[in-house]
């Protein structure tokens, strides 16, 4: 508990310096990366008309095809800084569900073609545009989801901005980040743990502990054994909760329970998960319940709540079109609410819980960055738990 304790103060005055402009003890000793590093900074800082250069910056980018869209790897300059951007060198890359999703579907009010993917690295800080003070050459961070979501209530502007979705995203060994989006990484995290934080991370801790609907004791729901699942699980577990959790695979539900000791259903083999989570519960239901599913788990997640509880809706496995039972909700006093990542203070304060706890990200597979295809194969067969994660 000491050793917890520290960390969590040394973090608080990491925080502390960064609000201050100054960097965390250690950053500035800290080598940011060899020649290439050393390079990269030159070249992003150096005047637009100062020619070529020698470093080639790999980058995957959207383009279309008759089905939808591709990932497709482009070589290009190095992005320029501008006066509040940050030059990262991108050491990993999280994949998530919306990375296929957007592939898939696309975007029906623009052409996506060249947009830059992915949401989520981690890496290091090798430049800072002329008008950035909190951040440093030097520093390990991550982005965070949203371009300049600091904190407070969401709005249309806050929201607006979201790597590799609206603007270009984060898979590159180079990207420019705008210094509201930049987020220092836990010393305690590798940079492939990291980099699972951003998107997953801050999902699910605004779906449990981020809105204060767990205590000691509650009882929570978790569907599925993905990033946000297993993420909503370990918060859960951390904050003394009792978990029940739900998945189609008895391989990954028995995995998932060496994470913590927790109840199971295999919805395949009980398709009335609902009244098995009441069975079990002897009657009270679910205090919290983290729908993944969408549009065909939202009635059973309904069902499933205690008299109070809360529905927080993350995802749309199935469809986003999903009907929520307004009379049920209402019979128990129960609200629903939907979860759209979070703020950079909520980041902050998911990384502050995770020091407190000992927590690290479950990252089933890391796999180099030159495989980044085979990499969406495996997050699009749904066959690991946790995270799947690309080695710059």
């Amino acid at each position: 508990m000491r050793n917890s304790a520290a960390r969590c103060a040394a973090l608080a005055l990491g925080f502390a310096a960064l609000a201050a402009g100054a960097p965390p003890a250690g950053a500035m000793g800290r080598s940011a990366a060899a020649a290439n590093s050393a390079a990269a900074s030159r070249a992003a800082s150096a005047p637009a008309s100062g020619g070529t250069h020698a470093l080639v910056n790999r980058r995957v980018v959207l383009e279309k095809t008759s089905a939808g869209y591709r990932w497709k790897l482009t070589n290009g300059p190095l992005p320029r800084l501008r006066d509040h951007q940050v030059l990262i060198h991108v050491r990993a890359v999280s994949l998530n569900r919306g990375d296929i999703e957007l592939a898939a579907a696309g975007d029906p009010r623009r052409d996506l073609s060249g947009l830059q993917v992915a949401s989520d690295a981690a890496g290091d800080v090798v430049a800072v545009g002329s008008r950035v003070s909190q951040v440093r050459p030097g520093m390990r961070v991550t982005n965070a989801f949203f371009r300049r979501f600091l904190d407070g209530a969401p709005s249309r502007e806050k929201l607006a901005d979201v790597y590799g979705a609206s603007i270009d995203g984060v898979l590159a060994d180079y990207i420019a980040v705008d210094d509201t989006a930049v987020v220092p990484m836990l010393p305690e995290l590798s940079y492939e743990e990291a980099a699972t934080l951003p998107t997953a991370g801050v999902t699910a801790w605004k779906a449990t502990l981020g809105q204060r609907v767990i205590h000691p004791g509650s009882i929570v729901l978790v569907q599925g054994t993905g990033g946000v699942s297993t993420f909503a699980l370990q918060f859960a577990v951390a904050a003394g909760a009792r978990i029940i959790q739900t998945s189609s695979s008895d391989e990954k539900l028995k995995r998932s329970e060496s994470i913590a000791p927790h109840e199971v259903i295999n919805y395949r083999r009980e398709p009335d998960w609902a009244s098995r989570v009441l069975e079990m519960t002897h009657g009270h239901g679910a205090d919290l319940v983290v729908d993944i599913g969408g549009k065909s788990t939202l009635a059973q997640s309904v069902r499933s709540l205690a008299y109070g509880g809360t529905l927080s809706i993350v995802g749309g496995v199935t469809g986003y079109d999903g009907l929520i039972p307004a009379g049920d909700l209402m019979e128990k006093a129960a609200r629903a609410q939907g979860i759209f990542v979070g703020s950079r203070a909520d980041y902050l304060r998911m990384d502050a819980f995770i020091v407190a706890h000992n927590l690290h990200p479950i990252v089933d597979r890391v796999v180099p960055f030159e495989r980044f295809a085979e990499a969406l194969e495996d997050l699009k067969s749904d066959r690991f738990i946790g995270k799947i994660v690309l080695r710059m």
